[in-house]
């Protein structure tokens, strides 16, 4: 015997009729539970029962998908003959109209039925009243008629009647089986959805509804993905322009200090060039001094030895 799988509504302990408080509150009781109960739980289990409490809470909060899995839920026991849906859930108003468009039919038959009655009192009436002195023979022959005319009317009012009620009758069959046909079709739709999410996802869905939900959560996630991919490749170039800038500021700082090194170098041997040249002036002026001590000191002792020759001659 299958088992039968629980609804979202019993997946987080709730009713039909719950408010978004009353389902808060259940979530966050479960999900604690949960989380404190990790240990007896493989990974993969503990994962799974937290993504279905997570999937009954996000569809049962947002009123739209509420709405829809309670009607596709309200029509999943409607059609596996369960009675009156929980206070709730929606119906589809297939059923309504069709009884409604039967009763105007048939309103339409009774209001024939009633005309045709009342054409026959008619005929009644002036079929019993006793002939004027001032009737004429064909008016005489007239009111023989009128039983005829009525037997005539009774018989063209059953017919009617008749044909009203199997138009009803046709009416219903039709609806009965199209209604047959469009849930046999729907269900073999929602068999075909389900087997195809499981072969392409590996996960079992209950319903349509279920799987709906499945995949809107999957696009939520790929979404999530490609965000933070789109996130990671941000970062990376970033990280990119950063070690780019960076690169290019040691280079350029590396450059200016060549260049500062070259302007230092350059203003040294400037420097140099210039205390060899002052050097070289010192030294000529020095060999100038000296030659013209020397010359002095010569002429000097030139003039004395000219001072002494006068003396001696004397």
């Amino acid at each position: 015997m299958a088992t039968k799988k629980k609804t979202f509504y019993e997946i987080l302990a709730v009713s039909s009729t719950a408010t978004d408080e009353e389902i808060q509150a259940n979530y966050q009781s479960l999900t604690f539970t949960l989380r404190s109960q990790k240990k007896l739980f493989t990974p993969d289990e503990y994962e799974f029962k937290l993504k279905i409490i997570d999937l009954a809470f996000r569809t049962l909060l947002n009123p739209s998908s509420r709405n829809a899995y309670d009607a596709e839920l309200a029509a999943c026991l409607v059609a596996a003959g369960g009675s009156t849906p929980p206070a709730g859930l929606v119906l589809q108003p297939d059923a309504s109209a069709i009884s409604l468009k039967a009763e105007a039919i048939a309103l339409r038959a009774e209001a024939i039925s009633l005309r045709v009655d009342a054409l026959a009192m008619k005929s009644d009436v002036a079929a019993f009243s006793a002939p004027s002195i001032h009737e004429t023979s064909g008016q005489t022959a007239v009111f023989g008629l009128m039983p005829n005319l009525k037997k005539f009317a009774m018989f063209l009012g059953a017919l009617l009647a008749g044909w009203m009620v199997v138009q009803v009758l046709s009416l219903l069959v039709f609806n009965r089986h199209s209604n047959l046909n469009d849930e046999a079709a729907a269900k073999a739709n929602e068999k075909v959805i389900i087997q195809e999410y499981y072969q392409t996802h590996g996960v079992r869905a209950s319903s349509k509804a279920e799987v709906q939900q499945l995949e809107a959560e999957t696009r939520r996630k790929e979404a999530e993905e490609r965000r933070i991919e789109r996130e990671n490749i941000k970062a990376e170039l970033e990280k990119t322009k950063a070690e780019e800038d960076a690169r290019r500021f040691e280079e350029e700082s590396r450059r200016r200090g060549e260049q500062v090194s070259a302007e230092l170098r350059y203003s040294e041997n400037q420097a140099q060039e210039q205390v060899r040249r002052e050097d070289a002036e010192k030294k000529r002026e020095q060999e100038q001094e000296k030659k013209a001590r020397e010359k002095a000191e010569n002429d000097r002792i030139e003039k004395e030895k000219q001072r002494w020759q006068e003396t001696l001659r004397r």
